[in-house]
């Protein structure tokens, strides 16, 4: 093979490399949020390992390059090992990391990440060392082919792969794209070994696709999107393996009674504008149909949309308009001013929610409410006292009056009833610059 189609093959292993790369950073980070209290944690946990691996094999092939006597073999023989500890490891990543604490979340996430990332570290300088370019510098050249096929993981992973496929599908493209590169590099005489390693990939991806299949085939609805994995089984909505909420939940639920705790306070009203942020399995929702009203639901997720038809007709009625929108972003769009908002959304560790459960969420939704207008957040079962004593602080900053139920929390600037509730902490509030609340909620 002639220098030039050489390092051609170079370049291509090199983005191909450089794409999975990215493309599993995103996969781990976005796996990790529903892991971590803090979103933060996440991207410093993800970015960390992946600096600290890169450094350490970039190190590694400089004090060890003149003892390699076959730079393509192991170039390629990396390349194959990435792909299948992604497979092994990755790809199960939820299920390794499951419930453990959050220091023992990144310390675990740590260790798994290393071995990887090092081996990714190690083939941005074992490609220079390849690529031969007669009195050029071929350094700026291969930062500028690594930087390509990171960027086109990212954009592949982010906004095509994870929010179509899901995390697993896109771990094992990832590998075919390691597997791809071990081709591209391998010496002619290895050539066989990276067909061998993505035939067998290829059966470990068909057996994957009938577990997969075998796997949807439990639930009534299965499908991925940007937000999570959405399931319905026996009535239950899930979020990545999450209980969400259920049909079968009885009357005296409290995602039913938060409708009533607002809207009883206007029974005599007619035509009372509701908002309802959150769609769920319309539990809400169904229970304010009782009053005389017109609802406005705003889901963020298509998908779950889909699956509340299965288990719920409110979408049917005529009194109900549907909008896919964040909710937040809802607000700050519309001058329209709302007589009761409800929000019944996913805990606020969830990063899709958390900014619901600050000051500054308080302050937008105070603002879309008419004069004496009544506010009413479900709390998602958090009995932490702390936890209770924040968001009554942070809602006190924009509400005169707070009240808690259980597992909601009622505002109004209008005087509800005579018990308040009654914090017992020290004064903190949750806001988008400092986040309190998941340090408190279990």
């Amino acid at each position: 093979m002639n220098l030039r189609f050489s390092n051609l093959f170079v370049q291509i292993a090199l983005i191909l490399s450089a794409a999975s790369a990215l493309i599993y950073e995103i996969v781990v980070t976005d796996t990790l949020f529903f892991y971590f209290i803090e979103s933060t944690y996440s991207l410093a946990t993800v970015l960390s390992v992946f600096l600290f691996g890169l450094g350490v094999g970039s190190l590694s092939i400089y004090i060890l390059l003149p003892k390699i006597k076959n730079k393509k073999f192991l170039f390629g023989f990396l390349q194959i090992f990435i792909a299948f500890y992604a497979f092994l490891v990755l790809f199960n990543l939820t299920e390794i990391i499951g419930r453990i604490s959050t220091l023992g979340t990144f310390l675990v996430s740590f260790i798994l990440l290393l071995v990887p990332t090092i081996f990714l570290g190690a083939i941005f300088p074992l490609a220079g060392s390849i690529l031969k370019e007669p009195k050029k510098d071929n350094l700026g050249l291969i930062y500028s082919v690594d930087l390509l096929g990171a960027i086109a993981g990212s954009l592949i992973a982010g906004f095509l792969l994870i929010p179509l496929y899901g995390h697993k599908a896109t771990i094992i493209f990832a590998g075919g794209l390691n597997l791809i590169s071990a081709g591209f590099i391998f010496p002619k005489k290895h050539k066989l070994l990276p067909l061998l390693f993505s035939i067998i990939l290829f059966i470990l991806f068909i057996n994957l696709g009938n577990f997969v299949i075998g796997e949807q085939k439990e639930y009534d609805f299965y499908s991925t999107s940007p937000y999570g994995v959405v399931k319905i089984k026996e009535g239950t909505l899930y979020i990545d393996e999450k209980s969400q909420c259920s049909s079968n939940y009885g009357q005296d639920a409290s995602e039913r009674l938060m409708a009533d705790y607002a809207l009883s306070n206007l029974e005599k009203e007619k035509n009372i504008d509701v908002l309802n942020i959150g769609l769920g399995c319309g539990l809400t929702i169904e229970r304010a149909l009782n009053y005389d009203v017109q609802i406005d639901i705003v889901e963020i997720n298509p998908k779950v949309v889909l699956a509340n038809k299965l288990i719920s007709n409110v979408l049917k009625e005529k009194r109900v308009n549907l909008i896919i929108d964040d909710g937040l972003d809802f607000l700050r769009k519309k001058d329209k001013k709302y007589d009761v908002i409800l929000i019944d959304v996913q805990n606020p560790l969830a990063i899709s929610s958390s900014n619901l459960y600050t000051v500054e969420a308080f302050n937008i939704i105070k603002e879309s409410l008419n004069e004496n207008g009544i506010f009413a957040l479900w709390n998602y079962e958090g009995n932490n006292q702390k936890y209770l004593d924040v968001i009554y602080y942070s809602m006190k900053e924009e509400f005169n009056f707070v009240y808690q139920y259980p597992e909601v929390f009622v505002a109004s600037n209008q005087k509800l009833s005579e018990k308040e509730y009654s914090p017992v902490g020290e004064y903190i509030v949750n806001t988008i610059d400092k986040k309190i609340i998941p340090d408190h909620y279990f």
